[in-house]
């Protein structure tokens, strides 16, 4: 999808509002019906909130192009209707009344998703046949179904009845007798879910038979498939009363996800051209007969980037230190760091899948196991996800389930906005891009203390800041593969003057991130002066780097490797000055 104007307000709209669902069910898990019980809850809440309706209003203005299109009608007109319904909602729950206000939240983040795309233009591809006469009317129903999952959780919540039903999958010790109202909406709640997956499972099917050379929409299935397996284990816990309130926050942001999820195959399913088959694609490659098994092994451990893997490790490694204030649980730094590494690995992995076209074009990729054709699209596709799937179940059951949702959240953001999206419709893509290489000190910092304090907001900080003039030292040395390849990296829009001015001004913002962790107390001053002399020499590597000329890549690649050693030095000084 080409990025434009409209839809990156679309995005964020949805955005803003799956926010929304994290606080609204943040403040009922642990504070009761509303986020007053805690004032930085209950201001997000209020800030979110006027932020959503800021967009919403911003992209209704800027959508009035799409009134003429039926598809982006029907959109528009369910985004309306459901922006009144916050206001409502919120004046009911002042009058004393129930009000599911994350379940409205959810259906307003699916109903941006989809407008998000119907915002082109023109769309050479639109069938002719209505969505409600398609196959693809069938994740349409599996979200629908899921909404009404949200909706009557809600409800339940709100009213206080979430032990009416105890037991899983029916109630237990239940007799005619007992069977209220109540007890009905919790049995309704169970069989929309149950719906929900039947409608799953048919549309895994269908696309597994008939769009295996579509890659969106298999990605898009892969990770519905994960968060429909998590929101039915975390439901089986609530309804068993083993569930946590941060659990209980997870499964109502996992169902407001699977719903955009579902919502996302529906639309990329019923616009999305058929892809020609390329090197590696659907149609099968010719591979030897047999193949000593070390060698396949090695080119599947190629797919996961493993000199990329290991700086990610040493990031969450060095957070777990400072967490723990020393050497953390040797068996909770070993699971931590599988899981991690093979989240991030199976990201690598479905991005080398989904890039195997360009990869084929660029010198530096073209001898992956892909375009060389020691393995076929679909076995690295597969094998991205089940490693993704097998990360996220081990560190949810033997970590914490807050580690495996910050390990998935990386895992779906590099997949889904920054290989399939910004990569190749923006020059930005470097810099939004860098949320998701900035999440495992996140992760690290989760695993020992089950939460997200200031420090490891500060080394997410560190990552972020980090990474622009890193790739960009990169794109310049690489400019012609990526010029060939039709990626929009800064130095192929703007060129060379422009990428060294954004290396210096990214280089210089590497300064105050690195402070702001020590203003968080947790680190000590040999930390600082050690952080800030490598930056100091770092800034000057790419002060040379800003004088010298292209073609000539002396100082592009030093300034590349620089940044490896200065993210080396500075992670490596947070371990040996923690703060006891």
């Amino acid at each position: 999808m080409r990025l434009t104007r409209l839809r990156g307000l679309t995005l964020a709209t949805a955005i803003a509002a799956y926010l929304l669902v994290v606080f609204g069910g943040a403040g009922r898990a642990f504070w009761g019906a509303s986020p007053g019980g805690d004032a930085a809850l209950e201001y997000g809440y209020r800030f979110v909130a006027l932020l959503l309706f800021g967009l919403a209003a911003a992209t209704g203005l800027a959508g009035r192009q799409l009134w003429g299109r039926r598809p982006a009608l029907l959109a528009g007109s369910g985004a309306l209707m459901v922006l009144s319904l916050p206001a409502i909602m919120g004046g009911v729950q002042m009058l004393g009344l129930p009000a599911p206000n994350p379940a409205v939240a959810a259906a307003f983040t699916a109903t941006w998703l989809a407008a998000t795309v119907f915002g082109a233009d023109e769309d050479p591809y639109h069938s002719r046949l209505s969505m409600f006469r398609s196959q693809w009317q069938v994740p349409l129903w599996a979200a629908i179904s899921l909404y009404v999952v949200v909706l009557l959780g809600g409800y339940l919540r709100s009213v206080g009845a979430e032990a009416a039903c105890h037991g899983w999958p029916l109630c237990d010790g239940l007799t005619a007798a007992d069977v209220t109202g109540v007890v009905l909406l919790h049995l309704a709640h169970r069989g929309a879910a149950a719906l929900a997956g039947f409608f799953l499972l048919y549309t895994v099917i269908y696309v597994w038979r008939r769009h295996l050379n579509r890659p969106a929409l298999l990605v898009l299935t892969g990770a519905a498939v994960v968060l429909y397996t998590t929101v039915v284990v975390l439901g089986a816990d609530a309804a068993r009363g083993l569930l946590s309130p941060a659990g209980t926050v997870g499964h109502l942001v996992i169902s407001s996800a699977l719903i955009g999820t579902l919502l996302a195959i529906a639309v990329v399913g019923y616009y999305a051209p058929t892809l020609p088959a390329i090197a590696g694609g659907s149609v099968a490659m010719a591979l030897p007969a047999v193949r000593p098994l070390g060698e396949v092994a090695r080119d599947y451990f190629e797919t996961m980037k493993p000199r990329l893997v290991s700086l990610i490790l040493i990031t969450g490694y060095a957070a777990m230190w400072v967490a723990a204030k020393g050497f953390p649980p040797l068996w909770l730094a070993l699971i931590t760091m599988i899981g991690l590494g093979a989240s991030s690995g199976a990201a690598n992995a479905i991005n080398m899948w989904y890039d195997r076209d360009i990869d084929c074009i660029m010198k530096r990729t073209a001898k992956r196991p892909i375009p060389s054709g020691r393995l076929t699209a679909n076995q690295v596709l597969g094998f991205g996800i089940l490693t993704g799937a097998l990360s996220f179940v081990l560190l949810a059951l033997t970590v914490n389930l807050m580690t495996a949702l910050l390990s998935l959240a990386g895992l779906l953001f590099y997949v889904c906005i920054y290989t399939m999206w910004l990569k190749r419709s923006t020059d930005l893509n470097t810099v939004i891009g860098g949320i998701c290489g900035a999440v495992p000190p996140l992760v690290g910092w989760a695993a020992v203390t089950g939460r997200v304090d200031w420090a490891p907001v500060a080394m997410f900080l560190i990552m972020f800041a980090w990474q622009p003039a890193h790739f960009w030292a990169l794109a310049l040395y690489r400019n012609e593969d990526y010029r060939a390849a039709h990626i929009p990296m800064l130095p192929v829009t703007k060129g060379e003057r422009h990428t060294k001015w954004q290396i210096l001004i990214w280089t210089v913002l590497i300064f105050p991130t690195v402070a702001a962790l020590y203003w968080t107390g947790a680190v000590g001053q040999i930390y600082l002066w050690v952080s800030l002399g490598a930056s100091l020499v770092y800034l000057g590597a790419n002060l040379i780097l800003f004088r010298e000329r292209l073609p000539e890549y002396k100082w592009a690649r030093k300034s590349f490797f620089w940044s490896i050693y200065w993210l080396g030095f500075v992670f490596m000084a947070m371990v040996l000055d923690i703060k006891r």
